[in-house]
C-alpha cells in the first residue's frame, strides 16, 4: 500500500535531570508458599520457549475509544456478549490464542489524556493530579507540569538493559513531547509543544486541515508501517520497548474504501437490516463505518505478530493490546424508561465511572502467560510500568511513589496470582466538572462508587453483577464504611483534589479567559483606530461583538459549572439549554471603553 509517511525524530534524551527522582521503594514478591508455585516458577523459568535469559522486548498498542466488546476477541468465556456480533478482529484473535484476555482489565480515567499520564508514569489520576480531559485543577494543583516524573522509556533506557525506544501516534499534550521524555524514535511532528493531539486523528496537516490521504485514514497504515519497521529494525539485536498508540477509533470515525465495501458486504450476506445503509447518517451506516475501522486498525497487531515470528522474537516479547478508555461507540438500549449506553453487557461508556466506561479489551501475550486462556484478576494499565521494570531486570531502583504493581505472578499463575500495589485497591477519582463526579475504588470482587456531589454510594460484587445492575450498598453498609473510608483517605494523602477545587479553579479560568479577550480587544481597537480605515465605526462593532461572544461563553461554562455542581445524576452531565437561557436572561453586554 502507497500512502505519504509521517515524519520521524531520534532524540538522544540526557535522563540525569529526571532520575534524581528516584529513590529506593522496596517491592515485596509474593512468597512462593506453596510447592505448586515452587514447580511452577522452576519450569517456567528452565524452559527456553517461554522465558529467554535475554531482556524482553515489550509491545504496547493502545487503542483510542475502543469499547469492551468492540472485538471479536470474547472476553468471558461464559459470556458470548464480551465480543462483538459483527465486527472482526483476526489479528487480536491471533493474539488471545497465543496468550492470555484479561476480563477485568482497567483503564486510568474514563476519558483519554489522564489515561495517557497514568500509564507513562505508573501512578494513578488522582496522584498525579490529572484526572479527566480539560481537567481545570491540574494547571494549579501542577504548575511545573510532569518534567519530574519518570516514563516507562526513561525507566527502561535506566534499566542496565540497552533497550531502545519508540513511539508512534497519539501523545499526551499534558505530558509534553514524547521525544522528551525518552523515546528515542518518534513520529511527533516537529515545533509542536504538545506532540501529536486528537487533531492529528482527524487531518494529516492539523493547521491547514488538509483531509488523510484516501488509503490511509487516521495513520492507521503508516502507524502500522512505522512499528513494523522499528520492529525489522532492532528485534534480535537488542531490547525494545514499542507504543504504537492508534486514533482509531476515536472521532471522526473512517476507514478506506475496500475496508468499507468488504465489511458493507458482509453486512448483507449475514442478513442483517439494509433499509438505510446507503444513508450516511443511519445507525446501520454508521455500524459499518466503524466494523471497517477496527478492522483495519487490528490489521497492525496481525503484522507485528509477523514481523516478530520472522525475526525469531515472538518467544522473547511481551504485546499488551488494550483501549484508553471505555467505548465512545456504544449501544443504545430502553431501561426503565431511559435510552441508556451499553459496550456489551457493560453500563455505559466513555465519560462513565460504570464499567463500561473504565473496564477494557485487554490481551497480552508473551513469556510464562498461558496461551488461549481468561484471566479474571483485575488489573489496571498503571501495573504496567512496574511489571516492565519487573520483566526487564532493571538494575535501577522502580521510580518513587509507583501506585501500579508487576503483574508478573499473574502472568505465570492466571487466576492464582497476586497483584502487590502500593495503592490501595484500584481507584478512579474523577472529579469531572462537566459529568457526574465519581470517585471509586476496588478491592477483591467489589467495587464502591461515591457520587461527590450527593455523597450517594453504590456497591456491586463486579464479578458476579458485572453489569452493575443490584446495588449492595443497602445490604452490606459495613463494607461500604470501609472501602470508603480507605478510598477517601487515600485520595487525601495524594492530594487528589475535590469538586470544590475544579470549581474554583473554571471560575478563575474562565474570568483569566476574560481579562485576556478584553486586553486582545482593546489592543486591536487601538491599532485600528491608527489605522483609520474608512469603516472604523462598522469593524469595532464586530470586534465588539467578537468580544461579548466569548464572554458570555465564559459565563456559560461558570453558570453550567454552578449547576454541575448541584447534578445528582449519575449519567448525565446538566443539560445546557437551561444554564443558557438563564445566562441570556441576566447578560449585560460589554460595553467599549
Amino acid at each position: 500500500m502507497n500512502y505519504v509517511a509521517p515524519p520521524i525524530t531520534i532524540s538522544a534524551r540526557n535522563l540525569e535531570s529526571k532520575w534524581h527522582a528516584f529513590t529506593t521503594q522496596s517491592r515485596n514478591e509474593p512468597p512462593m508458599k506453596t510447592l505448586a508455585y515452587a514447580i511452577a516458577f522452576m519450569f517456567f523459568a528452565c524452559n527456553a520457549h517461554y522465558l529467554s535469559a535475554e531482556a524482553p522486548n515489550f509491545i504496547l498498542i493502545y487503542a483510542d475509544d475502543l469499547g469492551y466488546a468492540d472485538t471479536s476477541v470474547q472476553m468471558m468465556n461464559d459470556d458470548p456478549t464480551t465480543k462483538n456480533s459483527f465486527i472482526r478482529t483476526p489479528g487480536l484473535d491471533r493474539l488471545a490464542a497465543l496468550g492470555t484476555r484479561y476480563s477485568t482489565a482497567y483503564a486510568p480515567t474514563p476519558t483519554c489524556t489522564a489515561s495517557r499520564l497514568s500509564i507513562q508514569f505508573g501512578k494513578t489520576p488522582a496522584r498525579l493530579q490529572c484526572r479527566n480531559v480539560f481537567d481545570v485543577l491540574t494547571a494549579v494543583q501542577r504548575p511545573n507540569g510532569y518534567d519530574d516524573e519518570v516514563t516507562i522509556a526513561e525507566m527502561l533506557k535506566a534499566s542496565g538493559k540497552n533497550y531502545t525506544t519508540a513511539m508512534f501516534g497519539k501523545g499526551c499534550s499534558t505530558m509534553g513531547r514524547f521525544d522528551e521524555a525518552g523515546y528515542d524514535v518518534t513520529d511527533e511532528v516537529p515545533g509542536e509543544p504538545g506532540g501529536n493531539g486528537n487533531g492529528h486523528g482527524s487531518y494529516w496537516d492539523v493547521k491547514k486541515k488538509t483531509p488523510f490521504p484516501k488509503n490511509n485514514p487516521k495513520r492507521m497504515h503508516s502507524l502500522s508501517k512505522d512499528s513494523v519497521d522499528f520492529v525489522n529494525q532492532h528485534a534480535g539485536k537488542q531490547p525494545f520497548f514499542l507504543m504504537v498508540s492508534h486514533y482509531a477509533v476515536h472521532i471522526p470515525h473512517m476507514a478506506t474504501r475496500e475496508a468499507f465495501l468488504r465489511n458493507k458486504q458482509r453486512w448483507i450476506a449475514e442478513g442483517r437490516d439494509v433499509e438505510q445503509i446507503d444513508n450516511e447518517n443511519s445507525s446501520i451506516h454508521r455500524d459499518i463505518v466503524y466494523a471497517a475501522m477496527t478492522e483495519e486498525l487490528d490489521m497492525n497487531v496481525g503484522a507485528l505478530i509477523d514481523a516478530l515470528e520472522q525475526k525469531g522474537e515472538l518467544a522473547n516479547t511481551y504485546i499488551i493490546f488494550t483501549s484508553d478508555n471505555g467505548g465512545g461507540h456504544s449501544e443504545r438500549r430502553k431501561v426503565e424508561g431511559q435510552n441508556r449506553r451499553f459496550n456489551g453487557p457493560l453500563q455505559e461508556g466513555k465519560r462513565s465511572m460504570f464499567e463500561g466506561g473504565i473496564r477494557v479489551p485487554t490481551v497480552i501475550a508473551g513469556p510464562q502467560i498461558q496461551a488461549g486462556a481468561q484471566c479474571d484478576v483485575p488489573i489496571v494499565q498503571w501495573d504496567f510500568l512496574p511489571t516492565f521494570h519487573d520483566l526487564s531486570g532493571s538494575e535501577t531502583d522502580l521510580p518513587s511513589e509507583v501506585d501500579g504493581g508487576s503483574l508478573r505472578d499473574v502472568f505465570v499463575r492466571g487466576n492464582a496470582g497476586v497483584v502487590n500495589r502500593l495503592a490501595p485497591g484500584i481507584i478512579h477519582h474523577y472529579t469531572c466538572h462537566y459529568h457526574p463526579p465519581i470517585s471509586s475504588i476496588i478491592i477483591g470482587d467489589y467495587k464502591l462508587m461515591r457520587h461527590l456531589n450527593t455523597g450517594e454510594m453504590k456497591l456491586f460484587n463486579i464479578k458476579t453483577d458485572y453489569s452493575e445492575q443490584e446495588n449492595l450498598a443497602g445490604t452490606m453498609p459495613e463494607m461500604v464504611t470501609s472501602m470508603d473510608t480507605i478510598r477517601n483517605e487515600y485520595v487525601k494523602d495524594v492530594d487528589g483534589g475535590t469538586t470544590a477545587q475544579v470549581r474554583d479553579a473554571l471560575y478563575d479560568l474562565m474570568d483569566t479567559f476574560g481579562e485576556r479577550a478584553k486586553e486582545a480587544y482593546r489592543k486591536k481597537v487601538t491599532l485600528l483606530r491608527e489605522q483609520n480605515p474608512a469603516d472604523l465605526d462598522a469593524q469595532q462593532a464586530q470586534l465588539l461583538k467578537q468580544l461579548n461572544a466569548t464572554l458570555f461563553k465564559n459565563e456559560l461554562n461558570k453558570e453550567k459549572c454552578r449547576r454541575q455542581a448541584t447534578n445528582a445524576s449519575w449519567r448525565e452531565g446538566v443539560p445546557k439549554a437551561g444554564a443558557e437561557e438563564y445566562v441570556k436572561s441576566r447578560w449585560v453586554e460589554y460595553a467599549s471603553d
